[in-house]
């Protein structure tokens, strides 16, 4: 028995080697490389064999490409990066992998290979992804957070993209409640980017999801890279949830993906006269649905009712709150994500500018109370 399985692991292997040989190819792309899958009839190892006049008469790959194909060097790289990758602990797996992501087919352009540290776990199919600025506004960090650990809470996998802002805050949220998420990269593991969170992708890692990336291990964070990488995040989601938006915004992009995609986008209203929140308010008037708690989730998400009939957890009261004197108890809860200016606040609270003023250098003192050009927020 073992000599008639030995020689199907090594076919397999032979697939999934030439799988990446043509994932490491520069400029080659999945739909090229589907087409040379078509033209040999499926089999990718049978691309190499091809002669160069055949493999340039092949829509889209042309002389440059034909010279990447058929250049013999290619087997050697298959080994490097393999080694490289074992040596950092990070796997490959290909579309022959029994591991491959189903979700990721629905894609007319699937990635050819996944580099990933940790693993996949069925419950992952319950997923919602998660966007939003890299630098939100106080109103945008905390309601990402809430919303992020009451999905998490329920059991709902967030994938998001490792970047700093909402992605961080929805990653840590994950964590926060022992549940499990996805970090999805837009560079090689090498690069990875920012630094800074590398640690984070380590903490996914150990059983609480995978940080994944399509991009071979050295291939450093070039802007192109991520709105591809948005794809890949709105194709693992059920559905995606975009807390801020900008006119520009990459969240845009993801919602706009999951679109395609058929899944559907949930948007966070803003203020109105943010800037930052143009993008997202524009979602829901174009026909997003809007959401302010994991219930209108879960009403506008079906497949999350196996999880729960659940609510949001009660915000709980910053810590360090709790030591604060009556006065500045009382200026501290007349702030918000809204900026308030001393005025306002001297004529609602009924005390001094004076008072106001001093209190609430206090509070920025003890960070919570944040100055903003247009007044002061609640902090922490």
């Amino acid at each position: 028995m073992t000599d008639d399985v030995a020689p199907e692991k090594t076919r397999d292997l032979a697939r999934e080697n030439a799988w990446l040989r043509l994932a490491l190819i520069p400029g080659l792309g999945p739909l090229t490389v589907d087409k040379l899958v078509t033209a040999v009839g499926g089999d990718p190892q049978a691309i190499f064999d091809l002669p160069m006049n055949q493999l340039i008469s092949i829509d889209g790959v042309g002389g440059e490409r034909a010279r990447r194909i058929a250049d013999p060097r290619g087997a050697t790289r298959v080994d490097e990066e393999r080694a490289a990758c074992h040596g950092a602990g990070v796997a490959i797996i290909t579309r022959e992998s029994p591991e491959y992501p189903r979700q990721l087919r629905e894609l007319h352009d699937p990635p050819l290979a996944l580099w990933m540290i940790g693993a996949f776990a069925p419950r992952d199919r319950l997923s919602i992804g998660v966007v939003g600025p890299r630098r939100p506004s106080p109103y945008g960090h905390r309601q990402g957070h809430r919303l992020s650990l009451s999905l998490a809470r329920l059991g709902a996998c967030l994938v998001s993209g490792l970047a700093r802002g909402i992605d961080t805050v929805a990653h840590e949220a994950a964590l926060e409640a022992k549940g499990r998420t996805i970090a999805v990269l837009g560079s090689g593991f090498k690069s990875l980017y920012p630094e800074e969170n590398r640690p984070l992708a380590q903490r996914i890692a150990n059983g609480h999801g995978a940080t994944i990336s399509e991009y071979p291990f050295a291939v450093p964070p070039m802007p192109g890279n991520f709105p591809r990488r948005n794809r890949i995040i709105a194709a693992l989601s059920l559905a995606t949830l975009v807390i801020e938006a900008g006119a520009r915004s990459g969240a845009l992009v993801t919602a706009r993906l999951a679109g395609e995609l058929g899944r559907p986008a949930l948007v966070l209203p803003g203020p109105i006269d943010n800037p930052e929140c143009v993008g997202s308010n524009k979602l829901i008037r174009d026909g997003a649905t809007l959401v302010t708690s994991v219930d209108d989730i879960l009403e506008e998400v079906s497949p999350l009712m196996t999880l729960s009939k659940g609510s949001d957890p009660q915000p709980q009261e910053n810590p360090r709150a709790a030591a604060l004197s009556g006065r500045e108890r009382q200026v501290y809860l007349l702030l918000s994500d809204q900026p308030r200016n001393i005025d306002d606040l001297v004529r609602t609270g009924d005390f001094p500018a004076s008072v106001a003023s001093a209190t609430l250098i206090s509070l920025e003192l003890r960070r919570l109370a944040k100055r903003t050009p247009a007044g002061y927020v609640r902090a922490g």
